[in-house]
């Protein structure tokens, strides 16, 4: 994988991780959350909850985007969004922890590739309800044709980080992230960026989505009412489904040629990236873990790397009965034959910030590059009595010091979607 004359197959390394979540709003904050297993969700204060099913989540509800945009005017902030302003906000974390100030990049070599499955939702959500109980026709002027796209927050981030190369928006559920991350991977290797923004942004917390995601027939979601941090059990045998929580997170990724030039900290470097449409069910994994398994199997041999090389797969763990099985029949196929001992541990990191859809693949992506630069890794909590077919090393009692080559973050999606992105440590 060697950069080659022409510029092309490059090496790309993480070099830079912005985050804003609930409670978190740096790198610090991000590590001791996931290391120490600081779960973020509680019960819900934006809507009353007392007639309705889903009592929890991860609300981020001490955002203060002037802490982040200082520059920014009030005369544009005033006709932004949350979501725009945390995406902007998590943008210069993102430069402030790879060392990247303004005018330090050519603008038409850089890109920014951004993934939501919901954007301007909340937007329309807000914006229909006051027009129907205040008659405020103003809620929709001029702003607003730029303020209801889904593409708006990508929009806006870029103008406002001087991005001038390819910048789009992807809307792939929960394997969107992945696909940021590959569509960035593929550019640098291909010498059309020196650096690339993969990014990731929801804001799910509307109790019309949860209701579809609560449905009695379908529940996905957990009824947890008495203990909000225990909420989300993901491989337990009394797992009863997901949290939806806000937020978003923006990764820096390089040439590594330029990172190692510059001195810049490097977290990680993305081995391959391989997603697939298992043209199966649209509600679910395909149960059997074989479709998953032989997904595993490309990206391994496109990362050249062995089964033995990999030292952690970052789950999707969404602690729904069908996901987690199916992730771990996955899992158990590859190792077929082989004792439990030279399995390489499972870990999820949903119960603490909760599912964020659109961003979930760039959180795992950014904890995973985290506990490679830290050679540690996180614990998934809340796990107890681990399902039988469930029954991995998942860490379960703590954060671990371990040796850490090569990881795996694994994405699943509704629309029989599944995505994966291979890791190596920093060892240059």
């Amino acid at each position: 994988m060697e950069k080659t004359k022409n510029g092309k197959n490059s090496r790309v390394v993480v070099t830079g991780i912005g985050v804003i979540l609930p409670n978190t709003f740096s790198v610090g904050d991000f590590w001791t959350n996931l290391s120490e297993g600081r779960s973020q969700l509680d019960f819900i204060t934006r809507f009353p909850t007392d007639n309705f099913p889903i009592k929890v989540a991860g609300e981020m509800n001490t955002f203060d985007w002037r802490k982040h945009l200082p520059d920014l005017s009030d005369k544009y902030a005033k006709n932004y969004n949350t979501e725009t302003l945390a995406l902007m906000s998590a943008m210069e974390e993102a430069n402030k922890d790879a060392g990247i100030k303004k005018g330090d990049l050519e603008p038409s070599r850089v890109g920014f590739i951004d993934s939501s499955s919901r954007a301007s939702l909340s937007w329309w959500d807000f914006a229909w309800r006051k027009y129907l109980e205040e008659k405020d026709h103003n809620v929709f002027d001029r702003y607003s044709v730029l303020t209801s796209m889904a593409s708006n927050p990508t929009n806006l981030t870029a103008i406002n980080a001087n991005i001038q190369g390819f910048v789009t928006t992807v809307s792939a559920a929960c394997v969107g992230g992945h696909h940021a991350i590959s569509l960035c991977y593929q550019a640098i290797r291909k010498g059309r960026a020196e650096v690339m923004y993969a990014g990731g942004h929801e804001f799910p917390l509307l109790q019309p989505l949860m209701l579809m995601y609560s449905d009695p027939l379908s529940r996905v979601m957990s009824l947890e009412k008495d203990n909000p941090k225990r909420g989300i059990r993901p491989y337990d045998k009394t797992r009863d489904g997901f949290l939806l929580g806000e937020g978003a997170v923006v990764l820096v990724l390089e040439r590594l040629d330029r990172a190692l030039q510059r001195g810049a900290r490097i977290y990680s470097e993305i081995l391959g990236t391989y997603s697939y449409n298992e043209a199966d069910h649209a509600m679910r994994m395909d149960l059997t873990g074989k479709k998953a398994a032989t997904g595993l199997k490309h990206l391994m041999k496109i990362s050249n790397l062995r089964l033995g090389d990999i030292d952690y797969f970052c789950g999707h763990g969404t602690a729904t009965h069908n996901n987690d099985l199916a992730e771990s029949r996955a899992i158990s196929l590859l190792y077929e034959g082989r004792p439990k001992f030279h399995w390489a541990p499972v870990g999820s990191i949903k119960p603490i910030f909760g599912h964020t859809f659109g961003a979930a693949g760039i959180i795992n992506v950014a904890a995973t590059s985290l506990m490679m630069q830290k050679q540690t890794l996180c614990p998934t909590i809340n796990l107890e009595t681990p399902d039988p077919e469930c029954d991995h090393d998942h860490i379960a009692e703590g954060q671990r010091k371990a040796k850490l080559r090569n990881a795996i973050s694994m994405a699943f999606a509704i629309g029989s979607q599944s995505s994966f992105v291979s890791l190596a440590a920093p060892e240059f």
